[in-house]
Order: structure tokens, then sequence, then C-alpha cells
């Protein structure tokens, strides 16, 4: 009968949850939102055992009726709810067995390095949120939770993942900043939504004839768009690289995005749409004159280098690549995000200026560590 089989994933899900309660009860530290979201599929699994016992009720009742057939299906979609829960719970699993087996490693100082440098930076962009760092393919933001009802609309636990590299960690902490950036974001989708009225507002002017700013024209409307939507998100969080490590972001992110073509941008909207590096290192650039003008010459020597390496690439550039670079989406960036997010910029910087050892600060101590790790001079 189908409410055998029902019954039989019933209890195949029913096993899975004690498993998964079982490991999360043991992780270390505790993260009070894997507990939120335990009792959310306990609850639903209650659910799941009231439906079926109201369904029961009304087949043996009359079993060929309406109201037999519509209790049946929403026993099924209980029994799907959990299902989906427990995958998203699952997946948080992976990342916290790999957290706990990492931390058995010789990787431990790195994990506990990105742990307090994660902890420092929700404190200074004014987020709750819980970190999980673990070492995998790249640098990178997970949610772990945004599409868990009972924790809310928005994730509460991310792991941030790291490459496997000797790199002293110094070289890459802005980058954290920059993938923290995509959790603030998560939070300003007010702002993200003006955006994308920003752009709509710039095909429309495109369309009538009425933009004469660039000297190129798009061949594609809708890539433009496209492209545009897909690149804030970074842009986005580039800046927020900017506003919590200073001049040290500019230094870390030309490392990382060194690459034999700075000028490419994805036509494909089925791959990742990054924007072209040679456009993040512009807005980075501009971030810099713009809000700590003073501390622009501190990383004269990386500004030059990848300025070379673009100027030396020059013949790569696409035909449309001035059409894509669009000033006005630019300064949209520039202007409104360090205003309408949280950050502490303006004490690192005083702190930077001042020369302030970072055993000596409790709130800004790992990136003003990074700050005298990458500057040509500290104190600039």
């Amino acid at each position: 009968m189908p409410t055998e089989l029902a019954k039989a994933q019933v209890e195949f899900l029913e096993g899975k949850f004690d498993a998964a309660r079982t490991l999360v009860e043991k992780f270390d530290p505790t993260i009070p939102q894997a507990e939120t979201i335990l009792q959310a599929v306990e609850g639903g699994l209650d659910q799941v055992h009231q439906n079926r016992r109201l369904y029961d009720t009304a087949h043996e009742q009359a079993p060929e009726s309406e109201t037999a057939l519509e209790l049946y299906e929403k026993y099924l979609g209980s029994i799907g709810k959990v299902a989906f829960d427990l995958q998203v719970l699952e997946t948080q699993l992976v990342y916290f067995d790999l957290y706990q087996y990492q931390r058995t490693l010789s990787v431990e100082d790195r994990l506990d390095h990105a742990q307090s440098l994660s902890d420092e930076l929700t404190t200074a962009f004014g987020i709750d949120v819980t970190t999980i760092p673990v070492i995998w393919n790249g640098f990178a933001i997970d949610p772990l939770d945004y599409r868990i009802r009972a924790t809310g609309d928005i994730s509460h636990i991310y792991a941030v993942i790291l490459p496997r590299t000797q790199s002293e960690p110094w070289r890459y902490a802005p980058l954290i900043g920059h993938e923290l950036g995509h959790a603030v974001l998560d939070r300003h989708g007010d702002l993200e939504t003006e955006f994308y009225g920003e752009v709509q507002e710039v095909r429309n002017r495109t369309r009538s004839g009425l933009d004469h700013d660039h000297d190129n024209e798009v061949e594609d409307e809708d890539h433009f768009v496209t492209s545009w939507r897909a690149w804030f998100e970074e842009l986005f969080c580039d800046t927020c690289g900017v506003l919590t490590f200073g001049p040290s972001y500019l230094s870390a992110l030309v490392w990382h995005l060194f690459d034999s073509n700075p000028y490419y941008i994805e036509r494909d909207p089925d791959y990742d749409m990054h924007p072209p590096p040679a456009l993040r290192f512009k807005l980075v650039t501009e971030l810099i004159e713009d809000l700590f003008p003073e501390l622009g010459d501190s990383v004269r020597e990386y500004r030059t280098a990848f300025e070379f390496h673009l100027d030396a690439l020059e013949g790569e550039r696409p035909s449309d690549y001035n059409a894509y670079d669009y000033d006005e989406l630019r300064r949209f960036v520039l202007h409104e995000v360090p205003d309408r997010i949280t950050h502490d910029l303006d004490d690192l910087i005083t702190d930077i200026q001042d020369g302030m050892r970072p055993e000596d600060s409790s709130t800004r101590a790992h990136r003003l560590a990074t700050n005298e790790y990458w500057l040509d001079s500290f104190p600039p």
C-alpha cells in the first residue's frame, strides 16, 4: 500500500534525523541556529505523524472520498518538507565534520586565525552570524541555513572556505573581508533592489537613445543588465573589503586577481559572471582615493604593478569593454555602499596612521597585523 511506503520513508528520515542530532549535539562550539533547525525538523516529524493519523481516520470512514485524498496529499507534503529541511541540515554537517576533522591536522592554526578574524569582522560589520572556517578549494562563503524558515529569511550560519595553501594568513586575510561581505549583503536587500533599479534606468535610457556617455554601444542589452546585476554583489563585497581592511585590501586583491586576461567579460550567463579584474581594481582604487587618499602611497608598489599588468594586456580588452565599464553604476557602489552599511574604517585608518601595534588593539588586531604585513611602511 502507498501508506506503507510512506511509513518506510518516514522511518528512514527519522533515522537520518537521529544521526544528525547526535552530531550537532557533539559539535563544539554549540551553534544555536543548528539547534533551532533540529527543533524545526523535530516539529516537522510531529506534523507528519499528526497528518498520518488524520488521513488514517478519514480513510477508515470513506476511503475514496475527496477529504481522504486531500489528507493523503497533505501527509506526503509534510514528509517532503522534512526531507528538504534534513537535506539542508546534512549539508551543514558536511562542513561540521570537515571542520572537526581539520582541527586534528596541522592546519588548526589557520582555522583558529580564520575564526578569530571572522569574529572581528562580524563585529565591525555589526552582524550576528556564526562562521565555520574550513579549508577546501578557494576563497568562498557558503550560507548553510537560508532555506530553513525556522531561522528566518536570511542565513545565520556560514561556512568560510579557504584554499589549501602555505601562504601566510596575513596575505589573504583581506579576502575574508570580501567573503563576509556576502553575509552583509544578505541583510541589505533594499540596497540591491535600488541598484537593480539603477541598472534598469540605464537600460531604458540606452533604448531611448538618450545615453551618450560612452563611446561604445552595448550590443546585447539583456547581457549588460544580467552582467551588472551579477557584478553588483562582487563589487559590494570588494567595498566591504576596503571598509574593513583599508589599504591592505588593494594589495591582497591584486595578488588574488592576477591572471592572463584582466578584461575578460563572461558572455555565458550559465557560468559565474564575476566582474572583470580590471573593473574591480578600478573600483577599489577609486574607493581608496575617495575614503582615505592620504594612505594611497602606502600601497603604490602593488597598484603600480597591477597598472603595468593592465597596460601590457590592453590589446586583450574587448571592443565593447568601455560600454560595460559604466561610470554611473560603478559610482553607485562607490557612494552608496559605504554610507549604508556598518563599518569601522575611520577608526582603522586612525590606528594605522598612529602606528597602533596589533597586540594593543582589542577590536582590530588582525586587520592591523594585515596592514603591517602589506603596507610599504607601517605606520605610513
